[in-house]
């Protein structure tokens, strides 16, 4: 995903794609297409998982570490947004997730000298019977988060002033101003300090990106081998966040971009309603996201199966400078660095004017990850490189994008399990996928008429 674009979409064909893979017995798996790693999908305790990267003496080590990176004596105060919708999907601040590993909105956290708590709401049997169960004052969530103390949210003002009565240090707030503490001293945001800790990630945090990668690939690979002309941008679309679903993901870590044609040269194209014809290329790029940690890949591929000529000289320039950036993403490079490789490649061949975007963002709890760029490259961190080229005139834009982790040695590939060679993908599709098979029409119900008010209150989809 281009530098920066964010959140959230769900495809309204999914059910039907779904009624639709279920009766169709003959078609492949979505792991069973060539160029999919079958091995790294099988099924794997995705709350273990989440276990181990938010383990809560993990957290305790994380918040530690925090306070130590700033002025002896300081005070942290990080919230959760309220999560006014009772109707939307609620996503936790990254921050507050990665310090305390719950999800739920509301809550607030007091950190400083001899300082570990969490303030949180009295129990609710209202609010869990709308809800369901959630982390309050005394139960049995509240013992497990890892905390030394967890308050009730309502002392949250008076236990705030009283710490700042009793230390000197200063006062960091995130999620939360001084006004709305009622407190007249100037804060400081621990914002910087957070994201240099989020970028090097621990081998549980890999483990979570490693597997939206897996999802993100096999999702990319059963879309790649759906396509056909004549379809819209949101049929494939709809493949890609079904398998999502289907693998574990909680969500689309983005707004899933999936531009055919004239869009393919849209860098943060979103609207993915366009009905594509042959001839054309189709950039997707999407993310999985599995327990807060995100993929973000890009593949760009024919919509009739095959590059013309003209096409593949492009995309190949853009694999190429892709390579360069890979091998040049190391502990002790820099950003800077990686796009400079990539972008020699591009200019060199004289296309340079067309690519428009720089080579890579971190990735991690965001997207578009926090930290600053020019940090050089240490093992642990996870960053995305993503050349490409936009040629607005002829309808023609390819980018390719790949999630690299640094390591004590280089760098490795996390979302090697979709195919990205011009071999790879017109062989790949080839293949059926759950996208090109037909879905039976919804019967017609009449305009609002007499006739229409009779029909039967169900759709029967099974095949004739």
């Amino acid at each position: 995903m281009t530098p920066p674009t964010r959140l959230l979409v769900a495809s309204g064909l999914a059910l039907a794609l779904l009624a639709c893979a279920a009766r169709a017995q003959e078609a492949p798996s979505p792991a069973q297409h060539e160029g999919v790693a079958p091995a790294r999908l099988r099924p794997l305790d995705l709350p273990r998982l989440r276990a181990q990267a938010f383990d809560p003496a993990r957290l305790r080590e994380r918040r530690a570490a925090l306070l130590a990176g700033l002025p002896k004596g300081a005070l942290v105060v990080v919230a959760a947004s309220e999560g006014e919708s009772e109707i939307m999907s609620y996503r936790p601040d990254p921050h507050f997730l990665y310090l305390s590993g719950q999800r739920d909105p509301g809550l607030t956290m007091l950190l400083g000298p001899q300082l570990d708590v969490l303030f949180a709401p009295p129990p609710s049997k209202r609010w869990e019977t709308w809800n369901g169960p959630r982390l309050a004052v005394g139960n049995e969530l509240a013992q497990a988060a890892g905390f030394a103390e967890v308050a009730d949210r309502s002392t949250r003002k008076a236990r705030i002033k009283a710490a700042l009565a009793a230390h000197e240090g200063p006062l960091y707030l995130l999620g939360l101003d001084a006004q709305a503490l009622e407190l007249e001293v100037d804060a400081r945001s621990p914002g910087g300090a957070l994201g240099r800790l989020r970028q090097v990630k621990d081998a549980h945090e890999v483990a979570l990106l490693e597997r939206a990668c897996d999802v993100t690939s096999a999702a990319l690979g059963e879309a790649i081998a759906s396509i056909r002309p004549g379809q819209f941008e949101y049929e494939v679309e709809a493949v890609i966040e079904y398998l999502f679903a289907r693998y574990g993901a909680q969500r689309p870590g983005f707004n899933s971009i999936v531009g055919a044609g004239p869009n393919s040269c849209v860098l943060h194209y979103g609207a993915n309603r366009r009905r594509f014809g042959p001839g054309e290329l189709i950039v997707m790029d999407v993310g999985a996201e599995v327990h807060g940690y995100t993929a973000d890949v890009t593949r760009t591929v024919p919509t009739s199966g095959r590059f013309s000529e003209r096409q593949r000289e492009i995309y190949e320039l853009v694999l190429a400078a892709q390579a360069a950036g890979i091998r040049a993403t190391k502990p002790g490079a820099t950003m800077g660095d990686v796009d400079r490789a990539a972008r020699k490649v591009i200019r060199d061949a004289g296309y340079g004017k067309y690519f428009l975007h720089s080579t890579s963002h971190w990735l991690g709890l965001d997207v578009h990850d926090v930290g600053p760029r020019s940090r050089p490259l240490e093992p642990g961190m996870v960053l995305t490189v993503e050349p490409g080229i936009y040629i607005a005139k002829e309808d023609l834009g390819v980018r390719i994008e790949d999630d690299v982790l640094v390591t004590k040695t280089g760098a490795r590939v996390l979302s090697d399990g979709v195919p990205k060679t011009v071999a790879e993908i017109e062989a790949l599709m080839k293949g059926r996928g759950v996208g090109a098979r037909e879905v039976t029409p919804l019967p017609a119900r009449g305009g609002g008429s007499e006739e229409g008010a009779k029909k039967p209150r169900y759709f029967d989809l099974r095949p004739r």
